[in-house]
């Protein structure tokens, strides 16, 4: 009897920096992204990206404001809201909207586990393991604190797609968890959250991603390796590479 192999939605995950000032470990230093010179940046991954024919667009955003998101997407498709300097309006609303989108989807979760978050887990490899918190520090944080300087936004958000980027990126977080004292696991307190965080990110993923579907996420960049490895593991979903598209 022959097999016929049944199609599965597609998701691609496209990684970037947080154009807002948030106190995530990936965070960039940038000038004016609202200058029009880095407005036809910014639209050039727009217009890259809306060539993947997303059916839906789901946003780093928390899902209970999910409500409140879509408020603000209906006002900038009526023309009565400018779009704030946040990859969730700059792209996401764009993207949207050009596709003639009803809503947009909030896919994030932040509550809390009862965890250490991971400013004290800084703080205490800094008092107990000052050499690998230094060993940290020089090797990925200040790799994380960058300057887009000449660089444009759709060179950075293609070079952060790259695997060796995303690679460096969850590397990090595995030297995170080493950070503790025999069965003190300091590191790993917050690395749980970490992981809880994009599980629950793949969970919303997969609930609103049907079978005819092409969705697209736009998240940091620092959420590509687990939510990815999530959807493939799960074999239900088709994972498009964004580089595929930000050529």
């Amino acid at each position: 009897m022959m097999n016929i192999k049944q199609e599965k939605p597609q998701v691609m995950v496209v990684g970037t920096f947080h154009m807002r000032y948030t106190p995530d470990l990936q965070r960039m230093e940038f000038d004016d992204l609202l200058a029009e010179s880095r407005q036809l940046e910014i639209q050039k991954v727009v217009e890259q990206l809306k060539k993947f024919k997303p059916t839906k667009v789901a946003l780093e955003v928390v899902k209970s404001e999910e409500n409140k998101l879509n408020q603000e997407f209906n006002q900038y498709k009526e023309g009565q809201l400018n779009l704030a300097i946040d990859e969730v309006q700059q792209l996401g609303f764009r993207i949207a909207s050009d596709l003639q989108h009803e809503k947009v989807y909030a896919v994030d979760w932040m509550e809390s586990v009862g965890n250490r978050g991971l400013g004290e887990v800084f703080e205490w490899a800094e008092k107990n393991q000052p050499e690998f918190i230094r060993y940290i520090n020089e090797n990925y944080r200040s790799n994380h604190e960058l300057s887009i300087g000449k660089k444009s936004v759709y060179d950075i958000i293609r070079s952060q797609n790259h695997e060796s980027f995303i690679e460096k990126q969850h590397e990090m977080y595995m030297a995170i968890a080493r950070i503790g004292s025999n069965e003190e696991y300091i590191g790993i307190d917050w690395i749980r959250w970490w992981y809880q965080r994009n599980l629950i990110l793949y969970y919303n993923l997969a609930q609103i991603t049907s079978i005819s579907d092409r969705t697209l996420l736009i998240i940091g960049a620092a959420h590509v390796h687990l939510v990815t490895q999530f959807l493939k593991e799960s074999n239900s979903f088709s994972v498009v590479n964004p580089l595929d598209y930000l050529t």
